[in-house]
Protein backbone atom coordinates (compact mmCIF):
# COMPACT_ATOMS: atom_id res chain seq x y z
CA UNK A 1 0.00 0.00 0.00
CA UNK A 2 1.12 3.72 -0.83
CA UNK A 3 -0.15 7.06 -1.20
CA UNK A 4 1.34 9.76 -3.45
CA UNK A 5 2.71 13.03 -1.70
CA UNK A 6 3.64 13.79 1.67
CA UNK A 7 1.42 10.26 3.50
CA UNK A 8 2.87 9.22 6.42
CA UNK A 9 2.12 5.63 7.71
CA UNK A 10 1.87 4.63 10.91
CA UNK A 11 1.55 1.12 12.34
CA UNK A 12 1.13 -0.86 15.91
CA UNK A 13 3.85 -2.06 17.65
CA UNK A 14 4.97 -2.18 21.17
CA UNK A 15 6.89 1.40 22.43
CA UNK A 16 10.36 0.65 23.49
CA UNK A 17 11.72 3.28 25.88
CA UNK A 18 15.21 4.28 25.76
CA UNK A 19 17.94 7.17 25.85
CA UNK A 20 16.92 10.98 25.67
CA UNK A 21 17.74 13.99 25.19
CA UNK A 22 16.44 17.57 25.31
CA UNK A 23 15.01 19.92 22.61
CA UNK A 24 17.27 22.83 21.48
CA UNK A 25 15.06 25.51 19.21
CA UNK A 26 17.76 27.43 17.02
CA UNK A 27 17.28 30.09 14.65
CA UNK A 28 19.24 31.72 12.51
CA UNK A 29 21.33 34.97 12.92
CA UNK A 30 22.28 37.11 10.10
CA UNK A 31 25.30 38.55 8.79
CA UNK A 32 26.57 41.26 6.38
CA UNK A 33 29.69 39.61 5.25
CA UNK A 34 27.56 36.10 4.59
CA UNK A 35 26.90 37.07 1.34
CA UNK A 36 30.49 38.09 0.45
CA UNK A 37 31.59 34.49 2.30
CA UNK A 38 29.83 32.67 -0.29
CA UNK A 39 31.01 34.50 -3.00
CA UNK A 40 34.29 33.82 -1.72
CA UNK A 41 33.88 29.85 -1.81
CA UNK A 42 32.15 29.77 -5.35
CA UNK A 43 34.82 31.24 -6.60
CA UNK A 44 37.49 28.77 -4.80
CA UNK A 45 35.22 26.63 -6.18
CA UNK A 46 36.36 28.08 -10.15
CA UNK A 47 39.41 28.20 -9.20
CA UNK A 48 40.46 25.56 -6.81
CA UNK A 49 41.69 21.97 -8.01
CA UNK A 50 39.90 20.43 -5.39
CA UNK A 51 36.99 18.20 -5.93
CA UNK A 52 33.54 19.39 -5.18
CA UNK A 53 33.60 17.16 -2.39
CA UNK A 54 35.54 19.52 -0.65
CA UNK A 55 33.33 22.78 -1.61
CA UNK A 56 30.32 20.91 -0.40
CA UNK A 57 31.57 21.02 3.26
CA UNK A 58 32.80 24.02 3.28
CA UNK A 59 29.53 25.17 2.05
CA UNK A 60 27.71 23.16 4.47
CA UNK A 61 29.64 24.55 8.01
CA UNK A 62 28.97 28.18 5.93
CA UNK A 63 25.23 27.39 6.16
CA UNK A 64 24.53 26.35 9.78
CA UNK A 65 27.58 28.78 11.56
CA UNK A 66 25.23 31.53 11.72
CA UNK A 67 22.60 29.94 14.68
CA UNK A 68 22.57 30.44 17.89
CA UNK A 69 20.45 28.94 20.45
CA UNK A 70 17.45 31.13 21.06
CA UNK A 71 15.12 28.68 23.56
CA UNK A 72 15.46 25.56 25.18
CA UNK A 73 12.42 22.80 26.11
CA UNK A 74 12.28 20.09 27.85
CA UNK A 75 9.55 17.15 28.10
CA UNK A 76 10.80 15.36 31.13
CA UNK A 77 8.57 15.96 34.69
CA UNK A 78 10.51 13.20 37.13
CA UNK A 79 7.11 13.68 38.86
CA UNK A 80 5.05 12.12 35.88
CA UNK A 81 2.64 13.62 34.04
CA UNK A 82 -0.14 12.41 35.93
CA UNK A 83 -0.83 9.70 38.82
CA UNK A 84 -0.26 6.14 38.29
CA UNK A 85 1.48 6.63 35.23
CA UNK A 86 3.13 3.80 33.49
CA UNK A 87 7.06 3.34 35.05
CA UNK A 88 8.67 3.84 31.17
CA UNK A 89 6.58 7.08 30.68
CA UNK A 90 8.53 9.01 33.40
CA UNK A 91 12.00 7.90 32.48
CA UNK A 92 13.98 10.51 29.95
CA UNK A 93 13.98 9.25 26.62
CA UNK A 94 15.34 10.86 23.38
CA UNK A 95 12.39 13.14 21.18
CA UNK A 96 11.53 11.42 17.93
CA UNK A 97 9.28 14.25 16.27
CA UNK A 98 8.58 17.82 17.27
CA UNK A 99 5.19 19.45 15.43
CA UNK A 100 4.85 23.07 14.94
CA UNK A 101 1.87 24.41 15.11
CA UNK A 102 0.84 27.95 15.07
CA UNK A 103 2.04 29.72 18.55
CA UNK A 104 2.45 26.05 20.14
CA UNK A 105 5.45 23.44 19.61
CA UNK A 106 4.59 20.09 20.01
CA UNK A 107 7.50 17.43 21.25
CA UNK A 108 6.93 13.57 21.36
CA UNK A 109 9.35 11.70 23.19
CA UNK A 110 10.36 8.14 22.14
CA UNK A 111 9.04 7.03 25.70
CA UNK A 112 5.20 7.90 24.50
CA UNK A 113 4.81 10.88 26.07
CA UNK A 114 4.44 14.44 23.99
CA UNK A 115 4.45 17.83 25.60
CA UNK A 116 2.98 21.45 24.28
CA UNK A 117 5.06 24.50 24.35
CA UNK A 118 4.03 27.51 23.76
CA UNK A 119 6.12 30.29 21.39
CA UNK A 120 5.19 33.13 23.54
CA UNK A 121 5.80 32.13 27.00
CA UNK A 122 8.15 29.23 26.31
CA UNK A 123 6.75 27.43 29.23
CA UNK A 124 5.08 24.01 28.98
CA UNK A 125 1.36 24.08 28.28
CA UNK A 126 0.22 20.72 28.97
CA UNK A 127 1.01 16.90 28.37
CA UNK A 128 -1.31 15.20 25.46
CA UNK A 129 -1.44 11.90 27.77
CA UNK A 130 -4.81 12.13 28.36
CA UNK A 131 -4.81 8.73 30.17
CA UNK A 132 -1.89 7.27 32.67
CA UNK A 133 -1.13 4.27 30.12
CA UNK A 134 -1.44 5.99 26.90
CA UNK A 135 1.30 5.84 24.94
CA UNK A 136 1.29 8.23 21.77
CA UNK A 137 3.24 6.92 18.39
CA UNK A 138 2.78 9.99 16.32
CA UNK A 139 1.37 13.51 15.56
CA UNK A 140 -0.06 14.94 12.97
CA UNK A 141 -0.96 18.67 12.26
CA UNK A 142 -4.67 19.09 10.49
CA UNK A 143 -4.24 22.49 9.42
CA UNK A 144 -7.92 22.01 7.38
CA UNK A 145 -9.49 22.57 10.90
CA UNK A 146 -6.30 23.60 13.28
CA UNK A 147 -6.39 20.45 15.20
CA UNK A 148 -3.72 17.82 16.22
CA UNK A 149 -4.39 14.41 15.94
CA UNK A 150 -2.85 12.14 17.91
CA UNK A 151 -2.11 8.45 17.23
CA UNK A 152 -1.78 6.24 20.39
CA UNK A 153 -1.94 2.63 21.65
CA UNK A 154 -2.96 1.47 25.73
CA UNK A 155 -1.45 -0.72 28.10
CA UNK A 156 -4.90 -1.69 28.50
CA UNK A 157 -4.99 -2.84 25.26
CA UNK A 158 -1.44 -4.58 25.58
CA UNK A 159 -0.27 -1.90 23.26
CA UNK A 160 -2.04 -3.75 20.06
CA UNK A 161 -4.46 -1.64 18.63
CA UNK A 162 -3.78 2.31 16.84
CA UNK A 163 -6.11 5.34 18.32
CA UNK A 164 -6.57 8.41 16.98
CA UNK A 165 -8.06 11.02 18.63
CA UNK A 166 -8.30 14.92 17.67
CA UNK A 167 -7.85 18.27 19.28
CA UNK A 168 -8.48 21.66 18.52
CA UNK A 169 -5.71 23.91 18.84
CA UNK A 170 -7.26 26.15 21.02
CA UNK A 171 -8.33 23.81 23.88
CA UNK A 172 -4.97 22.58 23.84
CA UNK A 173 -3.92 26.30 23.95
CA UNK A 174 -5.86 26.53 27.25
CA UNK A 175 -4.22 22.90 28.68
CA UNK A 176 -7.04 21.42 28.18
CA UNK A 177 -6.09 18.14 26.00
CA UNK A 178 -8.98 15.94 27.09
CA UNK A 179 -11.25 18.07 25.03
CA UNK A 180 -11.15 16.10 21.59
CA UNK A 181 -12.85 13.21 20.39
CA UNK A 182 -11.95 9.85 19.31
CA UNK A 183 -11.53 9.19 15.10
CA UNK A 184 -12.19 5.88 13.37
CA UNK A 185 -14.00 4.30 15.68
CA UNK A 186 -15.53 2.12 14.12
CA UNK A 187 -11.59 0.51 12.26
CA UNK A 188 -10.24 -2.12 13.85
CA UNK A 189 -6.51 -1.03 13.47
CA UNK A 190 -4.56 -4.28 15.05
CA UNK A 191 -1.31 -5.43 13.30
CA UNK A 192 -0.87 -5.28 10.38
CA UNK A 193 -3.30 -2.17 10.08
CA UNK A 194 -2.16 0.92 10.26
CA UNK A 195 -3.15 4.45 9.65
CA UNK A 196 -1.72 7.03 7.09
CA UNK A 197 -2.03 10.40 6.63
CA UNK A 198 -1.70 12.05 3.21
CA UNK A 199 -1.80 16.33 3.52
CA UNK A 200 -1.29 16.99 0.28
CA UNK A 201 -4.48 15.63 -0.82
CA UNK A 202 -6.24 15.72 2.51
CA UNK A 203 -6.99 12.58 2.72
CA UNK A 204 -6.52 9.54 5.50
CA UNK A 205 -6.21 5.99 4.36
CA UNK A 206 -7.12 3.32 6.75
CA UNK A 207 -6.38 -0.71 7.00
CA UNK A 208 -8.56 -3.02 8.96
CA UNK A 209 -6.26 -6.48 8.78
CA UNK A 210 -9.33 -7.85 10.71
CA UNK A 211 -11.39 -7.57 8.06
CA UNK A 212 -9.02 -6.92 5.02
CA UNK A 213 -10.88 -3.67 4.06
CA UNK A 214 -9.08 0.03 3.34
CA UNK A 215 -10.98 3.19 3.92
CA UNK A 216 -10.55 6.59 2.95
CA UNK A 217 -11.25 9.50 4.92
CA UNK A 218 -11.52 12.69 4.38
CA UNK A 219 -9.21 15.59 6.44
CA UNK A 220 -11.65 17.80 6.53
CA UNK A 221 -14.59 16.18 8.57
CA UNK A 222 -13.52 12.71 8.74
CA UNK A 223 -16.17 11.59 6.85
CA UNK A 224 -15.57 7.93 4.97
CA UNK A 225 -15.74 8.55 0.97
CA UNK A 226 -14.00 5.26 -0.12
CA UNK A 227 -14.46 1.69 0.97
CA UNK A 228 -11.92 -1.47 -0.10
CA UNK A 229 -12.72 -4.96 0.64
CA UNK A 230 -10.72 -6.82 -2.08
CA UNK A 231 -8.33 -9.32 -0.27
CA UNK A 232 -6.21 -9.45 -3.00
CA UNK A 233 -5.05 -5.71 -3.48
CA UNK A 234 -1.80 -4.62 -3.12
CA UNK A 235 -1.39 -0.98 -3.72
CA UNK A 236 -3.72 2.13 -3.36
CA UNK A 237 -2.49 5.21 -4.66
CA UNK A 238 -4.33 9.30 -4.55
CA UNK A 239 -3.94 11.93 -6.52
CA UNK A 240 -6.90 14.18 -6.27
CA UNK A 241 -8.79 11.31 -6.23
CA UNK A 242 -8.81 7.20 -5.76
CA UNK A 243 -7.38 5.70 -8.33
CA UNK A 244 -7.99 1.72 -9.27
CA UNK A 245 -6.80 -0.76 -6.83
CA UNK A 246 -4.46 -2.67 -8.49
CA UNK A 247 -4.26 -6.75 -7.65
CA UNK A 248 -1.64 -9.04 -7.17
CA UNK A 249 -1.89 -11.22 -10.03
CA UNK A 250 -1.37 -7.61 -12.36
CA UNK A 251 2.22 -6.82 -10.59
Amino acid sequence: MMMEGSGRRISAANPRPCSGRRILAAKKRGRSDGFLNSVKKLQRREISSKSDRSFSITNAQERFRNMRLMEEYDTHDPKGHCSMVLPFLMKRTKVIEIVAARDIVFALAHSGVCAAFSRETNQRICFLNVSPDEVIRSLFYNKNNDSLITVSVYASDNFSSLKCRSTRIEYIRRGKPDAGFPLFESESLKWPGFVEFDDVNGKVLTYSAQDSIYKVFDLKNYTMLYSISDTDVQEIKIRYFLSPARARTHV
